[in-house]
């Protein structure tokens, strides 16, 4: 799927939670597993560097007001070290963080949502919104290179959550 920006006056989620207006990095992949077998990957933020290409360390709880550490690797630059604050937790269908760099002149806003398609097969829209003075320069540097280590990590997410779908017990 192409980089898709864009730049709402504001992102706002069902539950009156607004998100930054900023450029839009966003992936889009259908996993044939449970949303709540997906979300067990995305919750367990400590174990993502066990299968995700773009966070290779990661430690923190996925619980709203954690702080988040990892190192990314996103495609084509030098793995950085960063940490995020957790926005929003829903169980099976969503994560939010978001970090601030350069004395907030950049922030960037992160989310992982999950929609069931059906009881057993789902779609996960994970993406970076690229906010703040600096945010509309970053996308156009860089953009592209996140939008391949989204892709990545939703690559990978679909390949742990759908080997251990058709691996369980029937």
């Amino acid at each position: 799927m192409a980089m898709t920006p864009f730049e709402p006056t504001l992102l706002a989620r069902e539950e009156g939670a607004v998100r930054p207006q900023g450029v839009c990095l966003v992936h889009e992949i259908e996993i044939a597993a449970p949303p709540e077998l997906v979300w067990d990957f995305i919750a367990d933020f400590e174990g993502w560097d066990a299968w995700n290409p773009l966070y290779v360390r990661t430690a923190g709880k996925a619980e709203i007001g954690q702080t988040l550490r990892f190192t990314a690797a996103v495609p084509g630059l030098k793995p950085r070290k960063a940490q995020a604050q957790v926005y929003a937790v829903i169980q099976d269908r969503l994560l939010e963080y978001g970090l601030s760099n350069l004395v907030g002149l950049l922030k960037a806003f992160r989310f992982v949502e999950i929609d069931e398609i059906t009881p057993t097969r789902c779609r996960v829209s994970n993406g970076e919104i690229m906010a703040g003075p600096v945010g509309r320069l970053l996308a156009r540097g860089v953009g592209e290179k996140v939008r391949q280590g989204l892709e990545a990590m939703n690559l990978a997410l679909k390949q742990v959550a759908e080997r251990k779908w058709l691996s369980r017990p029937v």
